[in-house]
C-alpha cells in the first residue's frame, strides 16, 4: 500500500485504528526509543482549491491543524491533521516513522492488512452517501412548463 493511501485511511477513517497501531508501534519499538522533536501544536494551513472552469488553483482560506513530529529508531515521522487533535497528530507521526522503517516488515504487512479494511469500509460509506444524494437528484429538463 502507498504511503499516501495509508495517510488517508488514517486520517479519514476511525481513530483507534491509529491509536491501536502507534500503541503497537510503541511496544515493538519501545517507547524510549521514539524522541518527540515537536510536540502536538496547533497551526493554520492555507487550503488551495482548483477553480473547475480554467483549472487554475487559488487558496480558498485558511484552516486550523495540529502537527507532531517524532524520530523513532532513526527514522522521521510527521503527523497533520485538521483540526484540534493533539493525540492523533502524536499517533499518525509514530506510524509515519513506523512504516518508514523503525518497525519491521512483519508489522507493517500486518497492519496494512487491517487498513485495507478500513478502506473497504470507507469506500462503502461513500457509496452509501453517493447513493444517497443521486436519489435527491431533480432533473429539470423533464418538468413542464406552466403558462
Amino acid at each position: 500500500m502507498k504511503r499516501y493511501e495509508r495517510t488517508r485511511i488514517l486520517v479519514e477513517g476511525d481513530a483507534r485504528i491509529g491509536r491501536a497501531m502507534a500503541d503497537d508501534a510503541l511496544a515493538q519499538m519501545g517507547e524510549e526509543a521514539v524522541s518527540v522533536v515537536e510536540g502536538p501544536r496547533e497551526c493554520l494551513v492555507m487550503v488551495q482549491v482548483r477553480e473547475t472552469a480554467r483549472g487554475s488553483r487559488f487558496y480558498l482560506g485558511e484552516a486550523l491543524a495540529t502537527t507532531c513530529r517524532v524520530r523513532a529508531a532513526g527514522f522521521a515521522g510527521m503527523g497533520l491533521v485538521l483540526g484540534s487533535q493533539p493525540d492523533r497528530a502524536r499517533d499518525l507521526a509514530v506510524i509515519d516513522a513506523a512504516f518508514g522503517g523503525a518497525c519491521d516488515e512483519a508489522w507493517q504487512k500486518r497492519w496494512d492488512a487491517h487498513l485495507a479494511q478500513e478502506a473497504a469500509r470507507l469506500a462503502a460509506a461513500k457509496a452509501a452517501e453517493a447513493a444517497r444524494v443521486r436519489a435527491t437528484r431533480v432533473d429539470f429538463s423533464t418538468m413542464k412548463v406552466e403558462s
